[in-house]
């Protein structure tokens, strides 16, 4: 079986990595419960992040058999999530 590495595994296994992280992080007590929602909140995010990654990542291996297309094709699609992260960001503060 062959192991193709593609950016979002990569994407997939850096967000599991750090709801890992953050989960396993030692939470504060007392008049910092808002750092723990928004840690909670986090940890969720990142938990959905993973699966919308690892599921996409299956479909575009289904779709698409060369290696250099889905890291093109995939390497497009992060660069586009992190631009609208942005716009979106900047048109709500």
């Amino acid at each position: 079986m062959k192991v193709k590495l593609t950016p979002l595994n990569i994407v997939s296994s850096t967000s599991l990595v750090l709801a890992v992280w953050l989960l396993l992080k030692d939470t504060p007590t007392g008049s910092d419960r808002h750092v723990v929602q928004a840690t909670g909140f986090l940890t969720g995010f990142c938990l959905l992040v993973a699966v919308v990654a690892f599921v996409s990542d299956l479909i575009f291996r289904k779709m698409i058999p060369s290696v250099r297309k889905i890291w093109i094709i995939e390497g497009v699609l992060i660069v586009f999530i992190i631009i609208l992260i942005f716009i979106i960001r900047t048109s709500l503060s």
